[in-house]
This record gives structure tokens, sequence and C-alpha cells, in this order.
């Protein structure tokens, strides 16, 4: 399942980094371009000023940018683990945003499950509540016959077993990931 917050972090951590490597790359060609004064276009690689100041600091240079390369690299690391990690799965769904009523979350699978199995042109169904207690949020995954009208089926789930599901939790704007797959067997055409 898609995880939001990761998916954020993510999508930012893309874009700085994306923004940071076109800025290095574009002042790269300016400068070979000869479009900065000082003739760096003509320079070779070790009259570079700026290696000539790490030379010269190198005794404590080095050792710092292992450092900061070393905190990058667990920082990675990290945020790599967190994306892998699947959500939370939700024990007992919280009705009136308190622990004072609630739904268990594998009463509401199994009914939404069994629900959407009925339906014609569904072959199989899998719900999967995952989230906090007061903000649960559904995954579902449907395969359908080869000979199911798809809209139909994506339709009567919206409509029906959905909304059946948000307003048992009377959560209008509760999350749901619907994923529609069509199943490789041929299944009998009930009208």
């Amino acid at each position: 399942m898609l995880r939001g917050h990761a998916d954020r972090i993510t999508r930012t951590i893309l874009i700085v980094l994306g923004a940071i490597f076109a800025a290095i790359g574009g002042a790269i060609i300016a400068a070979n371009l000869n479009v900065y004064a000082g003739g760096f276009a003509s320079r070779t690689l070790l009259q570079n000023p700026a290696v000539s100041w790490i030379g010269g600091h190198s005794t404590w240079f080095w050792p710092i940018a292992a450092a900061v390369l070393t905190v990058i690299g667990v920082l990675s690391l990290i945020w790599f683990f967190a994306i892998l990690r699947p959500a939370r799965k939700t024990g007992d769904i919280s009705i009136d945003g308190t622990a004072r009523t609630t739904l268990g979350s594998g009463a509401l699978r199994d009914a939404l499950t069994n629900e959407i199995q009925g339906y014609r042109g569904v072959q199989n169904a899998k719900v999967r509540v995952y989230g906090e207690p007061t903000e649960p949020k559904l995954g579902v995954r449907v395969n359908l016959t080869q000979d199911a009208r798809v809209v139909e089926v994506r339709q009567r789930i919206e409509r029906q077993a959905l909304a059946h599901a948000r307003e048992a939790l009377d959560a209008p704007e509760m999350p749901v990931i619907l994923d529609l797959g069509v199943s490789k067997k041929g299944g009998p055409r009930v009208e």
C-alpha cells in the first residue's frame, strides 16, 4: 500500500536533490562557456582555487567531510528502512474519536470482503485496514473475472461497499486505495 507521509518526504528529497544538481550542472556549463570572469574555461583542474584551499586545510577538512557523509549515509539508511516498513495495522477502530465506541478492524475487513465478493464479476477480494485507530485507511484489492464490466463493478464498490464502511465508521472522508485487476482465469457469467 502507498504511504502518504513517506511518499511526500521522498518526493521532497528528490525535488531538492534535483534542483541542487541542476544548479551545479548549470554552473559548470556556464563556467565552461566562459560566462564567469577569470577564465575558468582555460584553467586546468589543478589550478582550481577550491582544490588549493582544500589542500591547504586537509588536516581538518577531510575528517569533517567524512563525518558529514557518514551522517548523510545513516539518515539515508533510516529513510530507506522507513519506506520499506509496512504501514501499521489497526486493531480496534474508534468510531466516536475516543476509545469508548470501537469496531474491530477484522470485523470491518471481513464484512467488506464478503460484500465485495458477492458482486457479479468479482472473483475474489482482499481488504486491509491500516492507519491510526482514530483515522483508519482502507486498502482494497479486487480481482475481477475476464468478462466483468469493470466500470460497473468499480462504481458498485464505491457507491455501496465503501459507502457502507464509511457510514459504519462515521468517516465520510476515509481514504481508500482501490486496486482492480482482471484475473487470467475466465469465470461463468451470471445474469
